[in-house]
Order: structure tokens, then sequence, then C-alpha cells
């Protein structure tokens, strides 16, 4: 599985892959621990047999939370350029590793 990602749509606003490990049936409740986690808020579900989005508020920002079915991954997308470093803080939150002081060590 690949790490998040960041691309720039045709509109020249961002996109963060958030994971590629998503499938049609477990888009809703990953979506809603992506939005849990960095504290939005759902105002819409666009739940269709062709598509499923969410519109969701994150920071205050509005983004469409989406299932692609080709590559299958799970996309936040920025609606607005507002939402740019938004998608950078989340994206460095979701790559950060654990730094070594929290490692312990057993033997």
């Amino acid at each position: 599985m690949k790490p998040p990602s960041i691309e720039i749509m045709a509109s020249g606003k961002p996109s963060l892959t958030i994971t590629e490990d998503t499938a049609w049936d477990t888009f809703p409740d990953q979506a809603a621990d992506i939005v849990r986690r960095f504290g939005g808020i759902v105002l819409k579900r666009i739940d269709t047999p062709a598509e499923r989005i969410w519109i969701v508020l994150i920071k205050w920002k509005p983004f469409y939370l989406a299932f692609e079915d080709f590559p299958t991954r799970m996309t936040l997308d920025a609606m607005n350029r507002f939402g740019t470093p938004v998608i950078h803080e989340i994206h460095k939150q979701l790559t950060k590793t654990p730094s070594r002081s929290r490692v312990r060590i057993v033997r």
C-alpha cells in the first residue's frame, strides 16, 4: 500500500490520496474516522450507484471526501484555495513517523 500523497487536480487545487485500502462498503466507516480524527463536520453525503462523495468541513474549510474506484482510493479534495494548507497539514499528520524518543526497546 502506498503512503498518503498529494496530487494537483486539473482545477489547480490539491487532492490528498488518504488510502488505497478502501472499498465501496468500507468507505462510510473510513470516511467517518477521517472526519472525526481531524475535527471535521459532514455537511452532505452523496451516495449513489455511481459515486460516493461526502462534502465535509475541516478547520472550517470545505472539501470533497470521495471514494474513487479507478484506481481504488479515498481522497480529500480541496474545494477552494483556502483548503490547500489544510491538505498539507493532514498529509503531514498522516505520514508522520513515530519519533525515536517514543520507541521503547525491551530486552
